[in-house]
């Protein structure tokens, strides 16, 4: 049987475009018009939503339960520029966690099928998020414009 490569299929599919080391403290708790959450209330979401995909992946037959409506904060921003950067480092351990969880997958499993749809809905939720994240971080000129950012991912 041919082993599969989900290292090289899933290479990007985590990639935050360097949005958490790039958006600064001060904007984290801003809410901009048209928008319902602040950048903040945002990664505190998906940390809770990614904890749950990372500790589903690792016991798949476990009933684990997740309910949307209590993975957002109400407390719209940080308290201090050093709980910003706690979130941060979590959320790149998840990263990381994800990646190793990823490296191990065994197409053997006969729960494979299960474990994939987990890491494409992480993935794709992320993507989700990470684009909100974006349009606010452009709307106070805290990220690179479309046409800037082969330069910025260069650097």
């Amino acid at each position: 049987m041919k082993k599969h490569n989900f290292k090289f299929i899933f290479q990007n599919a985590f990639d935050t475009f360097k949005v958490f080391e790039t958006i600064p403290f001060e904007i984290s708790g801003v809410l901009i018009e048209g928008h319902s959450k602040t950048i903040w209330q945002t990664l505190n979401h998906l940390l809770k939503w990614r904890e749950f995909q990372i500790q589903k992946i690792a016991n798949i037959n476990a009933t684990i339960d997740f309910k949307e409506s209590e993975s957002w904060i109400t407390e719209s921003k940080p308290n201090t520029k050093n709980e910003w950067e706690l979130k941060i480092n979590e959320f790149q351990h998840q990263t990381e966690e994800i990646k190793n969880q990823i490296d191990t997958l065994d197409t053997s499993d006969i729960k494979i099928d299960e474990k994939l749809k987990l890491i494409q809905d992480s993935s794709t939720h992320l993507a989700f998020h990470l684009g909100e994240i974006i349009l606010i971080a452009r709307q106070k000129n805290k990220y690179p414009k479309p046409s800037e950012m082969n330069q910025f991912l260069a650097e």
